[in-house]
């Protein structure tokens, strides 16, 4: 149960991280448009869609785990 418990914490984490980096990731491309530079915000773009498609990943296996701990 502890281990489940620690997974859960880590997979959150992982969560919390990878929102935080789309945060920032949209600050700078703000920042970017702002000063009329749009050939850097293509990639800052591909970058938030990896990290909304890897917290996808992580919400579905956290959601197996609080499942798998409460059976």
């Amino acid at each position: 149960m502890l281990n489940v418990k620690e997974n859960v914490k880590r997979l959150i984490s992982n969560i919390y991280e990878c929102q935080k980096k789309i945060m920032i990731n949209h600050r700078f491309i703000q920042d970017l448009l702002s000063e009329g530079n749009r050939n850097a915000v293509s990639v800052l773009q591909d970058e938030i869609r990896h990290l909304q498609d890897k917290i996808q990943e992580f919400q579905i296996e956290l959601n197996e785990r609080f499942r798998y701990s409460h059976t």
